[in-house]
């Protein structure tokens, strides 16, 4: 069945442009050119709103909501260190007024991989004398004797009363987060209490971004197992790159695509950009927008029929496989994959699509 693209259309410029600033002004004048030379086909004007995600204006202020929230937080903990994680520092985010993740995290103690890993990478020949340093300071370092836990909980309260003085909706519920709601600029900054955790290959490479975090459970008064957000973001941002922009339009087009479904869709955003990742750089690195729908369409074709080749995927990281043992993902996906069905329909219907057929 045909979507109404008209009505698509308006929801896109109301999530990417909630200010209905003149987009004259906001947008790039190529991309106002490529769209007014759309004007008669619909689809096509919708895909290419879709892809093109957040305008600058509104993610800086998003970031400057997060930097507010940031310097309130360092009046208290100036020594700890605070980070962004999630789609915004990734630009796959398709809201104007989207959400953040600021991360604070303790320095005083960290968690790492099994010593016998640093033990036994220390062994190898060709580590230069820096690299050896770095993984004996962990296999000779001293265990902590406070209480981690304990300790991030104090962190944790102290963040919570700090922000309910300054911020009149301060959601202190969340187990995992605090959520701050501003309104000069009206965003959501949810606060997460952390720790460090290193891997033996973030020791060796000593890359920020490759070092992990463990996520603090007020609820459960413990941390979660390790995380690496700083890392994924930057294997997206790296592959991204080599690709001209086009792995990013596929995941904001995807998420798209569920945020304007008429039905619930459970597939994350985690979920998303981990199947656009896994997909091979040769077959999309020189596709057009349109183009890129088709390739999409044959990934989440495969993945539906085929259960080793599902089986293979993993997050971004290689932390975790995607849909392992997880039957219920699968349906998800499969509702993912009947909405891009009908776009992809739409657009061999209306003859919009020249090339790359199969």
């Amino acid at each position: 069945m045909k979507k109404n693209y008209e009505q698509l259309i308006q929801r896109v410029k109301q999530r990417s442009n909630p200010g209905a600033i003149d987009e004259s002004v906001l947008l790039e004048k190529s991309f106002s050119a490529e769209l007014r030379g759309l004007y008669d086909k619909k689809v096509l004007v919708y895909i290419k709103r879709a892809m093109q995600g957040v305008e600058a204006v509104y993610t800086s202020n998003t970031f400057a909501a997060g930097d507010k929230v940031k310097v309130q937080l360092k009046n208290v903990y100036p020594n700890l260190d605070y980070e962004y994680q999630g789609s915004v520092p990734s630009n796959t985010h398709i809201k104007g007024y989207s959400d953040i993740d600021l991360v604070q995290i303790s320095g005083g103690f960290y968690a790492h991989d099994n010593k016998s890993n640093f033990i036994a990478k220390s062994q190898k020949s060709n580590l230069s004398y820096d690299q050896k340093i770095r993984l004996n300071e962990v296999i000779n370092g001293a265990p902590y004797l406070g209480n981690a836990n304990e300790d991030l909980k104090k962190i944790r309260l102290n963040a919570e009363e700090v922000l309910a003085k300054v911020y009149k909706e301060v959601n202190i519920i969340k187990a995992k987060s605090i959520e701050v709601n501003l309104t000069n600029p009206k965003r959501m900054v949810d606060v997460v209490t952390a720790s460090w955790y290193k891997s033996v290959e973030a020791v060796v490479s000593a890359n920020d971004y490759e070092k992990g975090i463990q996520i603090y459970n007020k609820a459960k008064n413990q941390r979660l197992k390790a995380d690496f957000p700083f890392l994924k973001i930057h294997l997206l941002k790296t592959k991204d790159s080599q690709v001209n922009g086009r792995l990013k339009k596929m995941i904001r087009f995807l998420k798209t695509l569920k945020a304007d479904s008429n039905i619930e869709i459970d597939f994350s955003s985690f979920d998303i950009s981990s199947v656009c990742y896994n997909i091979d750089k040769i077959k999309y690195f020189d596709k057009s927008y349109d183009e890129l729908v088709h390739v999409l369409f044959e990934e989440l074709s495969k993945i539906a029929l085929d259960s080793v080749y599902r089986d293979s995927i993993q997050s971004i990281d290689k932390s975790e496989h995607i849909f392992g043992y997880k039957p219920e993902k699968i349906a998800q996906l499969k509702l993912l994959l009947d909405e891009l069905g009908i776009i992809r329909e739409d657009l061999f219907k209306d003859n919009l699509v020249k090339r790359f057929l199969s």
